[in-house]
């Protein structure tokens, strides 16, 4: 049976069409402009979302690694940790050789003893020097006063004139006497190293023991926070050099995400904005994160050398992306990571972030305070017992 029927009038043969297939041909063009018109929206919504809501899967996880060297060389006589062993603040990695600095110290501690031997030595010096200048003091006096007296009767003819020189010549080698023991005196004195309440002769030995014990402190090195140790790939007995990096201790307390954005997104991203981070070891789990910086440089395309005027200096080399004609540079933005340290987070892992640019900037700005506090504690070697030693006070 065919859709139409023809119907014979008058003067025309004509066929008329069925109600139906004009009900399906209205429905079909209202179908597709509907289908037509949601898509347009549904671009226009991610277009949007995309817009305001920054996104990119070119970040990677990162955390603070600190190299750890020694401050003194020797030979590495044991290792008390293995890699990606967990350690905590204090805890003891590696030891050197001590017996040198062992023997450096002791030297110090006798070179002390020395030095307050001879500020002894020095005070009885000075003991004796006051002595003897008030004994030719005494001498200077009576000489002067004895020479003034025969000088007056040598008119009267009382004494004679040799006497009268003799004793003119003995004055004057008297007061010579004086001022040559108060130079001796003097002399002393500077010699044993008093300046006010200091004695610079021992405050210079207490220092060198100081640095000798430090030194000796120096052959144990201690983990310098909380973190994982990387790349250890020495046994005992190797060498290790003043400075030169052993392995590296990779900080927990603090996780973060650098991902790099087009330069032309950065104009909707703020320090404190909230991110949903996704990190491809659990990429069905989403982790909060929080804007600390966007960066203000990174290395030039066309620049001078690192050490040349006008060079970049120390920043991050970030490549450019191809995108059509112009090169879209990219900028590395950080992003603390809100959550506890987890299996997942390793350093170099790859991310993908989603920036929520209407977020509160203002608590984000506060919570990125709370978790960057003590992020780079003062850390000091443990001493041995140079630690007890009193310091010098300031002159």
């Amino acid at each position: 049976m065919s859709d139409t029927t023809e119907i014979s009038t008058p003067g025309t043969a004509e066929p008329v069409a069925n109600p139906k297939q004009s009900v399906r041909r209205v429905l079909g063009v209202i179908l597709s402009l509907a289908v037509y018109a949601a898509a347009i929206l549904l671009s226009l919504g991610v277009y949007h979302n995309i817009r305001l809501n920054p996104r990119t899967e070119d970040a990677q996880v990162r955390a603070n690694v600190i190299g750890v060297s020694p401050q003194v060389g020797g030979s590495i006589i044991a290792i008390h940790v293995k890699d990606n062993q967990q350690v905590h603040k204090g805890d003891l990695l590696f030891e050197l050789d001590a017996r040198p600095y062992e023997a450096q110290a002791e030297e110090a501690k006798a070179k002390l003893a020395l030095t307050e031997l001879e500020i002894q030595a020095y005070k009885d010096q000075i003991a004796a020097a006051e002595a003897e200048l008030k004994q030719s003091q005494a001498k200077a006096t009576y000489a002067v006063d004895y020479a003034k007296r025969v000088q007056a009767l040598v008119g009267n003819l009382y004494v004679t004139v040799d006497k009268n020189q003799l004793a003119q010549t003995e004055a004057i080698t008297s007061t010579d006497k004086v001022a040559q023991d108060q130079a001796a005196l003097e002399k002393a004195r500077n010699l044993l190293g008093e300046k006010g309440d200091i004695n610079v002769r021992r405050s210079a030995a207490e220092a060198t023991l100081r640095d000798a014990e430090l030194k000796l402190s120096y052959c144990k090195v201690y983990a310098p926070c909380d973190g994982y140790v990387v790349n250890l790939q020495i046994t005992p007995g190797a060498y290790a050099a003043i400075g030169e990096q052993v392995f590296s201790v990779v900080d927990q307390k603090i996780w973060y995400v650098l991902a790099n954005f087009r330069e032309t997104d950065l104009r909707n991203i703020r320090p404190g904005m909230e991110v949903e981070v996704y990190l491809l070891a659990e990429s069905n789990r989403k982790i909060k994160g929080v804007v600390q910086g966007v960066p203000k440089a990174i290395t030039p395309q066309f620049a001078p050398t690192q050490n040349a005027s006008g060079g970049q200096g120390i920043l991050q080399n970030v490549s450019p992306t191809l995108d059509f004609i112009l090169l879209a540079q990219r900028f590395p933005v950080r992003i603390i990571l809100d959550a506890p340290e987890e299996h997942s987070f390793r350093m170099g892992g790859t991310a993908a972030v989603i920036v929520r640019t209407g977020s509160d900037v203002q608590a984000g700005l506060k919570r990125v305070g709370e978790l960057q506090k003590g992020d780079a504690p003062e850390f000091r070697a443990p001493l041995g017992s140079a630690k007890n030693l009193p310091l010098a006070p300031a002159p």
